[in-house]
C-alpha cells in the first residue's frame, strides 16, 4: 500500500497552499494516512517522503523551511508547502512531472 501512496500527486494533495500552514514529515505521512506501525516503518517512509519532497522542490512545486520546536525537547526538523510552479525552472524534471 505505502508504495501506490507515495507518488508526487498524492504528496501534493495533501500539502499546503502557504507558509503559514506548513507541515513537517510527519504530518504529512498522517494525512496520507500511511502505515506506521513501527519505526522501521517510520524510517522508511520518511526515506521516501524526503526524496519525493527534494524532488518537488527541486522542480519548483515545493518550498521549505528548518523550524526548531519549541515545545519539550528541542530539535530541528523541516517544514513544506505547495508554491505555484515557476516557469522555466526545473527543466526536464518538471516537464515529465506534467
Amino acid at each position: 500500500m505505502e508504495g501506490d501512496a507515495l507518488n508526487h500527486e498524492a504528496i501534493l494533495a495533501v500539502l499546503p497552499e502557504s507558509k503559514d500552514e506548513a507541515k513537517s514529515l510527519k504530518e504529512i505521512a498522517q494525512d496520507m494516512e500511511l502505515e506506521m506501525a513501527s519505526y522501521a516503518d517510520w524510517i522508511r517512509i520518511e526515506r521516501r517522503l524526503s526524496s519525493s519532497l527534494r524532488a518537488l522542490a527541486r522542480w519548483g512545486y515545493v518550498d521549505q523551511e528548518r523550524r526548531k520546536r519549541e515545545e519539550g525537547h528541542r530539535f530541528w526538523y523541516n517544514v513544506y508547502w505547495k508554491i505555484e510552479p515557476v516557469s522555466g525552472k526545473g527543466g526536464a524534471g518538471a516537464a515529465a512531472f506534467e
